[in-house]
């Protein structure tokens, strides 16, 4: 039989990595909207693009037929300009959608093994297999092994409680308080797509 307090604990436990994967999966909605925006406003730029490159077809014929002079060459340029500005405008947001679509998959992922750790953990207690205190370390464990931090930015997640813990118990060392670690070791779902694209940005000049 199992006790009433560690029960509760495992209860909690589980709730809490149910919550988890329900925030993440409305964020992926939040996306797949964003995203969904993105996409009609490429289908319309696309549209908008094909008309004016028509139009400039047209042109093109009529000036042809009948002769050209420097005014026409100088609005000529600009209209290349424009079209130019208006494809990468296009690409930008392209990339914009791939990186959101690369997140929202990362976010997704993160969710559906949230359910199934709740799920382990609830069959596991009520085998007799584990109990509260190993219910919170393989929380702890999963949660630094996927970076689940970089997932929230306004929820303090079971594993930075847990660092904040030790951090507040561990005695100050005067030689290595000051010192800053550099850079991101971990994976970044908010930069993961984001980098993408800048990379795309950039081979485009």
């Amino acid at each position: 039989m199992h006790d009433a307090d560690d029960e509760r604990a495992v209860g909690e436990v589980v709730e809490y990595c149910r919550t988890q994967a329900g925030l993440l999966a409305g964020r992926v909605e939040t996306m797949a909207a964003e995203a969904e925006s993105l996409i009609d406003e490429i289908d319309e730029g696309v549209a908008d693009l094909r008309t004016a490159l028509d139009d400039r077809d047209r042109t093109d014929d009529g000036d042809g037929a009948a002769g050209s002079d420097d005014t026409g060459s100088e609005d000529g340029d600009d209209d290349v300009g424009d079209l130019s500005a208006a494809e990468s405008e296009l690409q930008r947001k392209h990339a914009t959608v791939e990186a959101t679509e690369t997140r929202m998959r990362l976010f997704q992922d993160l969710a559906s093994d949230y359910l199934d750790l709740a799920d382990d953990l609830l069959a596991d207690y009520e085998s007799g297999e584990a109990d509260a205190d190993d219910a919170v370390h393989r929380v702890v464990a999963f949660e630094a092994e996927r970076d689940a931090p970089a997932y929230f930015e306004e929820r303090e997640t079971l594993v930075e409680t847990a660092r904040r813990g030790r951090d507040d118990d561990a005695p100050v060392d005067p030689e290595t308080s000051d010192l800053e670690t550099d850079g991101d070791e971990t994976g970044d779902p908010e930069s993961a797509g984001e980098e993408t694209a800048a990379d795309d940005t950039a081979s485009e000049g």
